[in-house]
């Protein structure tokens, strides 16, 4: 019962996660788009495209533990008892270190906050990206290729979401200090919908990723 519960939650954050995502996108091209709103009011959709953002990184985040836990329930991986436990904790830190960086963005600890937060991925990148590599090329840690496949992809899913922030730091250099005083002119929504497109393509990216990672999981094909 115990598997089933953890199937059904992994399965369920992999759509909450391409389901945000969605609704991210979709909300950061409107932003982008409406400059007949007051320089105040595309800044309050801004914050609020960042607040939803926050559900992008809980899937991200929850889907590392679940997904280790499936593969050890399965006789996969390695890491099992006190090491499967060390896992949880964690990725319990870094959930309360993503949320701190997000609710103190706007005050002195802020950028300090987000540095070590790029910092954790840095590592998290990796840390799957070779796991995962060393699996497929020599059957340890993961023995099943799947699985090792699925672990290596997570690497460049990480990356992505460093990639999105890349181009959200750009809109907050070239453009929104404009916006937010009510100055942008054509060059600065220029720049702010670029940054937007860009970052839309990375996205994609990231899509391809999670359903990839998430046939993987279902079929098993090898």
């Amino acid at each position: 019962m115990t598997y089933s519960l953890v199937l059904w939650a992994h399965v369920l954050v992999m759509g909450y996660w391409l389901g945000s995502e969605l609704v991210i996108n979709a909300l950061s091209h409107y932003c982008g788009r409406a400059t007949w709103l007051t320089g105040r009011q595309r800044m309050d959709l801004w914050d609020f495209v960042l607040d939803v953002d926050q559900h992008v990184r809980n899937a991200m985040i929850m889907s590392v533990p679940l997904g280790l836990s499936l593969a050890a329930w399965m006789g996969l991986s390695p890491l099992t008892g006190p090491w499967l436990a060390l896992v949880w904790v964690l990725s319990i830190a870094w959930f309360w270190l993503m949320w701190a960086t997000h609710l103190k963005r706007k005050t002195p600890l802020g950028p300090k906050l987000a540095a070590w937060d790029w910092r954790v991925r840095y590592v998290l990148i990796a840390a799957f990206g070779i796991s995962g590599a060393v699996s497929l090329a020599t059957g340890w840690p993961f023995a099943s290729k799947w699985l090792a496949l699925k672990v290596f992809l997570i690497a460049p899913a990480i990356a992505c979401g460093l990639g999105v922030r890349y181009y959200i730091r750009m809109a907050y250099e070239r453009a929104l200090p404009a916006i937010a005083a009510d100055t942008a002119g054509p060059e600065e929504n220029a720049i702010f919908q670029m940054t937007i497109v860009r970052a839309t393509w990375v996205l994609v990216g990231l899509w391809v990723i999670l359903f990839t990672i998430g046939a993987l999981g279902a079929l098993k094909p090898f």
